[in-house]
């Protein structure tokens, strides 16, 4: 659904808008690059790959011309310089009939640079009037724009529905099957370069992170609680009995799939929520090493108090300092971006209560989106996250924090619709983020675009506060973008003390 909404930033949007095969170049969080518009139609569930060579395949779902219900899978190649190779709105991987609804799909890149795409559609019942059933289906498609396992591409079997899992870890590519039974238990296998199966399909659970060498880590849910195994390329486990990272009985949001990253040694750092009731949660951290060792025991809560609502966490994990990073949304009583640094041994460094690195007053229930977090060099971290203003309208923010908590720098993005539809990516010294925006214009037409924001310094955001305005024995008070104002303000303030000294003061 389209949103509407009117602000100052509609013409910076407009002008962004620039047809898909000029020249791209990667855009900033202030003026974000529109890679592709589409005038009076929805463009949806986008996806994002890279290359080893550095390209990105993009891909997204909008409607299809046919008179019937259907969505249209399309694909775009951006080269390293973020321009885009193909025709203006990219290929049609397929349109061929879809049910009423429609599941999540994944796209990864095979060693060879070519994109391998997960889909579902009710090809066998296309005449039926309302398809009540998907077939479950692969596609691999070369950045020559060849469909390498046919137009119609492979179908997983009969016993298959949903767009399958998808995963990449090295030459390996698995393909996690969802049953067509209800409740059917889900099966894994590992698809070779020509989309056969490499071994027969395996009764499996879990969501997948890469360990030591060819071997992965799977953390999946039973009657246990959260537990984790270690499995080789061919689904053999390596570790006697699981990991149990939490003995809590998950009845929360946030563990499909759970946010996982690697603690760069083969080991995984895990987090996810736990209900505390009355529709209020607490995101927990986990960490299992390459061994199976559960280090935290029963996981770590972010915080120790059970107050308000705690939830969509994101973690970062400094591989050098070894320490974890997670920031959430805070809800229910107070709406602020929470913030925790943990060490490899579950001990919270920024105290019991942890620090709010966004606060503000929201009486209409809205507050922040967590997106990402990544840490920088000189145990700084970068974090990504989204100001809720209202329904569907968004305030981007990229912020750098010190090992204390203590905000660097601040760049504001633009408004954005959403923020369901993004991925993000740190590699080397550069973050990419590409995110889906909606909005109608000043004529009343409806637009919505791939943007796509890349950021290679992050000492920038933070206006230098003049030192010609300072007056001496006076106490002076500057926004997020240096100026200078009479008064702390709702939210964030930076405060220049009499003898020099600054430090920020939020204010209710």
């Amino acid at each position: 659904m389209n949103k509407i909404y009117q602000t100052p930033l509609l013409p910076l949007l407009a002008a962004a808008l620039l047809p898909i095969n000029a020249h791209a170049e990667w855009g900033t969080p202030e003026e974000p690059h529109a890679l592709m518009t589409v005038d009076d139609n929805v463009v949806a569930s986008m996806k994002t790959a890279r290359t080893p060579d550095g390209k990105t395949f993009i891909s997204w779902l909008s409607y299809g011309d046919r008179p019937d219900w259907g969505y249209e899978l399309r694909l775009q190649l951006l080269d390293a310089d973020g321009n885009p190779m193909w025709e203006p709105d990219g290929i049609q991987v397929e349109d061929v009939r879809n049910c009423s609804w429609t599941a999540d799909y994944w796209m990864v890149v095979s060693p060879e640079g070519d994109a391998i795409i997960s889909w579902a559609d009710a090809r066998d019942q296309e005449d039926m009037p309302n398809p009540i059933s998907h077939v479950s289906v692969v596609y691999k498609v070369s950045q020559d724009q060849e469909m390498l396992w046919g137009d119609r591409g492979i179908e997983l079997g009969e016993q298959y529905k949903y767009p399958a899992t998808l995963y990449q870890f090295g030459d390996d590519t698995y393909c996690l099957m969802q049953s067509a039974e209800n409740w059917g238990t889900p099966q894994i296998t590992r698809l070779s370069s020509d989309g056969t199966f490499e071994f027969e399909p395996k009764d499996f659970f879990g969501n997948l992170i890469q360990s030591e060498g060819t071997d992965f880590i799977s953390v999946y849910s039973n009657s246990e609680g959260t537990v984790a195994m270690r499995y080789t390329r061919d689904i053999e486990p390596v570790w006697d009995t699981p990991a149990v990272l939490s003995t809590y009985i998950y009845n929360g949001y946030g563990r499909e799939p759970y946010c996982m990253v690697s603690d760069g040694n083969g080991g995984a750092v895990v987090s996810f929520s736990r209900e505390l009731g009355g529709f209020s949660h607490l995101p927990v951290v986990a960490y299992v090493t390459a061994d199976g060792e559960a280090v935290f025991g029963e996981s770590a809560d972010v915080i120790a108090t059970e107050k308000n609502d705690h939830n969509y966490a994101k973690i970062g994990v400094n591989t050098e300092t070894e320490t974890i990073m997670a920031t959430w949304q805070m809800s229910s009583g107070i709406y602020a971006l929470g913030g925790q640094l943990m060490d490899y041994y579950g001990e919270r460094m920024w105290g019991d209560d942890g620090k709010l690195l966004a606060e503000k007053d929201s009486p209409s229930g809205y507050s922040y989106g967590p997106i990402a977090v990544y840490p920088l060099e000189d145990d700084k971290w970068f974090v990504v996250y989204a100001d809720e203003l209202w329904w569907a309208n968004n305030q981007l923010n990229y912020s750098v924090y010190d090992s204390e908590g203590n905000l660097l720098s601040n760049r504001q993005g633009i408004e954005s619709t959403g923020v369901d539809d993004y991925s993000t990516y740190m590699e080397g010294k550069d973050f990419y983020m590409f995110f889906l925006n909606e909005y109608t214009d000043d004529d009343w037409v409806d637009h919505s675009a791939i943007m796509v924001v890349k950021i290679t310094d992050f000492s920038t955001g933070m206006k230098e506060i003049n030192s010609d305005n300072i007056t001496t024995g006076q106490t002076e008070y500057y926004n997020l973008s240096g100026m200078r104002i009479p008064a702390p303000a709702p939210g964030l303030n930076i405060v220049r003390n009499a003898d020099g000294t600054t430090h920020k003061l939020i204010m209710k």
